[in-house]
């Protein structure tokens, strides 16, 4: 539907014809320009539906001003974190990570043929176990981590994972 004017079509909206002409500087749809003594004419349904678009991208966009507060907010957290001991730097961490995950691959690397000949004449229940004893301890080795020896890290940086 064609509107003549903007106090019609602000009296759609429900605002004044000061805030539509605000609307037009800001990208809303006029279908033929007016002038001095010459009404302007819209298209309602491209106004209403440029409206929605607005305010849908108002509540889902994130201006530069809220970016930066949101950006600051995030580094006071990590600050916070980091000070209480919740959050580490990943140097601090790799080489116990590396080493427990280098221990746990060689003791499963070093298994076949131990398995082989411990599973030999079992029953299904038996090798179920001997099994699940196996990894069982590389879990275990892997879920403690933290507690890796001095030569487990250095075995860890001499040799790739």
């Amino acid at each position: 539907m064609r509107i003549v004017g903007q106090t019609e079509i602000a009296n759609i909206f429900g605002v004044t014809a000061r805030t539509i002409t605000e609307w037009q500087a800001a990208g809303m749809p006029v279908a033929v320009q007016g002038g001095p003594g010459v009404p302007g004419e819209y298209d309602s349904a491209a106004c209403i539906r440029w409206l929605v678009e607005r305010e849908v991208r108002k509540v889902q966009g994130e201006n530069p001003k809220d970016r930066l507060a949101r950006l600051q907010g995030d580094d006071l957290e990590m600050k916070l974190a980091h000070q209480r001991g919740k959050l580490i730097d990943t140097a601090t961490v790799e080489p116990a990570m590396r080493a427990a995950i280098v221990s746990a691959r060689e003791r499963i690397c070093g298994e076949p043929s131990r398995m082989a000949i411990l599973l030999e004449g079992l029953d299904r229940a038996g090798r179920e176990a001997k099994l699940r004893a196996l990894f069982d301890e590389v879990l275990v080795k892997l879920s403690n981590w933290q507690q890796v020896g001095t030569d487990d890290i250095e075995e860890a940086h001499g040799r790739p994972i």
